[in-house]
């Protein structure tokens, strides 16, 4: 599952704005917001609160940067909370969550300073701690609480952005090398074999660094991106082919699908999304990319005022999913999940903690 780790903390969250309508495509003609099916035959999405407490008690800290897992029964996200567990071991200012959406139950990771990303079965989570000098990424087994530091290179060295493939084997992160005057470069762990490989090439003739990874399911694909020249790439580790994939002018990565074909990418223009098989790319002017679904159909972006919007790439049918942010990993299976961020009170009735929650969005 392409779970990205973004940030150290997730507690500085935006508040929400108001809707603005829709921008339109650069190279489609496509219909905007609408279902594809007459008034009578939608049916309203449903929307749930999942940052609370297995009996439903508000969260009493900010939450936020979530991801959802391909079938929707998994939603990891950072909250400064401390009351959604009863694990009273001390933490940090936020810690990494994973809810379990059908017994309802919320696991805390420790130690843990950022949100988590998490395979597909809710087994495996990566996320940042400190280590003795700076941070690094860990991978646990939720399940027999076995903890592994994925960059054990040096003692010294670091690591940040950290993604876990949606079996669980292996790991995407940045390494940040002992020295300064080394560039980051981007490295995969495989947790069967206790192994990790190099996958970024730094440029011949400067000392630029690598980041921002984002893995496709199987750990096959690996995007990641030149913070230097702001170029995106994408390196095939089973043929060791790498291929450059934004459109020519500075961009920002926001993932790759989860089959590895599609990746979304922000630029000053806009979002835009580029097929690697047939290589075509199409623009959405004025919006912002935020996520895309598993595979890559289904298209998550704002717009200036932090409307959410998912677009089907097939049909161009558009959804409206509420106002807040979403982060990489938002969108699940065929578009029918979505999980964002928001600070309006008046998504679920109830909601009286005046903090930013976590949604759950479900298309019907």
């Amino acid at each position: 599952m392409r779970r990205a780790v973004r940030a150290l903390s997730a507690a500085a969250l935006t508040t929400a704005l108001a809707a603005v309508a829709l921008p339109s495509a650069a190279h489609a003609a496509e219909p905007s917001d609408t279902t594809g099916a007459a008034p009578s035959e939608r049916r309203a999405p449903r929307v749930e609160r999942v940052s609370v407490a297995a009996d439903g008690t508000e969260a009493n800290g900010t939450s936020g940067a979530a991801t959802v897992t391909t079938d929707g029964g998994h939603v990891a996200f950072s909250s400064a909370a401390t009351n959604l567990t009863p694990d009273t071991y001390p933490r940090p200012q936020s810690s990494a969550h994973v809810r379990d959406q059908d017994s309802r139950k919320v696991s805390r990771i420790r130690d843990s300073l950022t949100a988590p990303s998490v395979s597909d079965d809710g087994r495996f989570a990566t996320y940042l701690d400190w280590g003795s000098h700076t941070t690094n990424a860990f991978v646990v087994d939720l399940a027999t609480g076995e903890k592994r530091r994925v960059d054990a290179k040096g003692f010294k060295e670091g690591s940040g952005e950290s993604e876990i493939s949606a079996d669980g084997r292996h790991v995407a992160y940045v390494l940040r090398p002992q020295h300064p005057a080394d560039p980051y470069r981007i490295e995969v762990y495989d947790w069967a074999t206790d192994t990790r490989e190099v996958v970024s090439d730094g440029p011949p003739d400067a000392a630029r660094d690598m980041v921002n990874p984002s893995l496709s399911d199987t750990g096959r694909f690996v995007a990641y991106e030149d913070a230097g020249t702001k170029q995106v790439w994408v390196r095939d580790r089973d043929t060791g082919s790498l291929e450059r994939v934004d459109d020519g002018t500075a961009s920002k990565l926001v993932e790759i699908s989860g089959n590895g074909r599609t990746v979304v990418l922000n630029s000053a223009n806009g979002a835009y999304v580029r097929d690697l098989r047939t290589g075509k790319i199409r623009h959405f002017s004025g919006t912002s990319a935020k996520a895309v679904g598993p595979e890559g159909r289904h298209l998550l972006y704002s717009d200036d005022a932090s409307t959410l919007r998912l677009r089907d790439l097939r049909t161009g049918r558009v959804h409206v999913v509420g106002t807040g942010t979403a982060v990489p990993g938002a969108v699940g299976a065929k578009g029918r999940t979505v999980v964002y961020t928001s600070g309006e009170t008046d998504v679920v009735p109830g909601d009286t903690n005046d903090l930013n929650d976590v949604f759950k969005w479900t298309r019907r």
